[in-house]
């Protein structure tokens, strides 16, 4: 059985909605949980993009990127001041993302 590239193109882009699972639902929990505490405004775009990378774009995210992004969403909501958000950032990068681990 010959497939044609436009069905290959079809049958890919039905598989990568199937692993890139949008959970609108823990999106918002995570939000509600975590960036709804924060003190500084830096630290809360961060956790949002966090959340909005693990439970809305996370096509294609590695488990370093999710261990990433759930250490900034573990540290971050105690942060007072923009320079510890960006302590804890380049942190739990280099926790998580470094190519030394």
């Amino acid at each position: 059985m010959r497939i044609n590239k436009g069905m290959s193109v079809a049958l890919c882009l039905v598989a990568s909605t199937a692993v890139a699972k949008q959970d609108k639902e823990a999106y918002q929990d995570c939000i509600l949980s975590s960036a709804s505490q924060a003190e500084d405004s830096a630290a809360a775009s961060i956790m949002t993009n966090a959340c909005h990378r693990l439970y809305i774009d996370n096509f294609m995210l590695s488990s370093k990127d999710q261990d990433y992004f759930q250490c900034l969403l573990d540290y971050l909501p105690d942060v007072k001041k923009r320079s510890a958000a960006v302590q804890v950032q380049q942190t739990c990068d280099r926790k998580h993302r470094s190519l030394f681990n």
